[in-house]
């Protein structure tokens, strides 16, 4: 298991061939990671077949196969799969369905080769699926699909939900093309963490939010709620606030 401190130790920020506002953006109060735009260059790939020891199948024929991506980021890939196993409950994962990792194309960090898409996950202990398109409004499916968003935005930014457009109705798209290997933290004008932060609040504690993609006045009350009743002092603003919170809302 790679921890994160170890990636943060080995981890340096590698500049980007190309245009990317994004390549240069660092966390702040105010940084908003919900823009896309201009092409990548990755550095060298490698293949990978497993994530956390789970082999992987491409989610459209169903075959096991390799993908590629740089070397840190299926590092961080089997760091969070690592995570997942320990706060889930589920048990090992034993196959991960996806969409792939590096794509070349722009626009999108699958071309800096930092970026993967989820399908299904298999546990021992159950199957958590990222197929809205399969399992729509069905309560159980929504509640995993919410304690996954909520572990993969632990480690991963940008973590694209079915509510993000229609294009991620069957898949769960994650990238650290604006986390890059430290810690994440929560910014209130993302409307990319609010809605995670929104699923999380409805469909994990049960509580009502709406899902405006702000962080209005009712999700943050909700919030608040949720903080008190699990002794989180730390607001969502601060790092380990926003962990906590995503951390709780795995163990469900």
């Amino acid at each position: 298991m790679v921890s994160r401190r170890a990636l943060l130790l080995g981890a340096a920020t590698v500049p980007l061939a190309g245009c990317s506002r994004l390549a240069s953006t660092e966390p702040g109060p105010d940084w908003m990671p919900d823009r896309i735009g201009g092409c990548r260059t990755p550095d060298a790939l490698t293949s990978f077949s497993t994530v956390g020891g789970a082999p992987l199948v491409y989610e459209v024929t169903g075959v096991a196969q390799s993908f590629r991506a740089d070397p840190r980021f299926v590092e961080l890939l089997d760091a969070w799969a690592a995570d997942w196993v320990s706060l889930s409950g589920l048990g090992p994962l034993r196959r991960i369905t996806t969409y792939g990792a590096f794509v070349d194309k722009c626009d999108s960090w699958h071309a800096a080769g930092r970026a993967f898409d989820f399908g299904v996950l298999e546990h021992d202990g159950g199957t958590v699926s990222c197929r809205y398109d399969q399992f729509g409004e069905d309560p159980a499916q929504l509640r995993r699909y919410w304690q996954l968003s909520a572990s993969l935005a632990k480690w991963f930014t940008y973590t694209l939900t079915y509510r993000y457009n229609e294009q991620h109705h069957n898949h769960i798209h994650v990238d650290n093309g604006i986390s890059g290997y430290d810690e994440t933290g929560f910014a209130q004008r993302s409307r990319v963490q609010v809605m995670v932060v929104q699923g999380v609040v409805r469909h994990v504690f049960g509580l009502d939010a709406p899902f405006s993609g702000s962080y209005d006045g009712a999700t943050r009350d909700a919030v608040r709620e949720i903080q008190r009743s699990l002794g989180i002092t730390d607001p969502l603003r601060r790092a380990p606030g926003w962990q906590a919170f995503l951390d709780a809302a795995v163990r469900g």
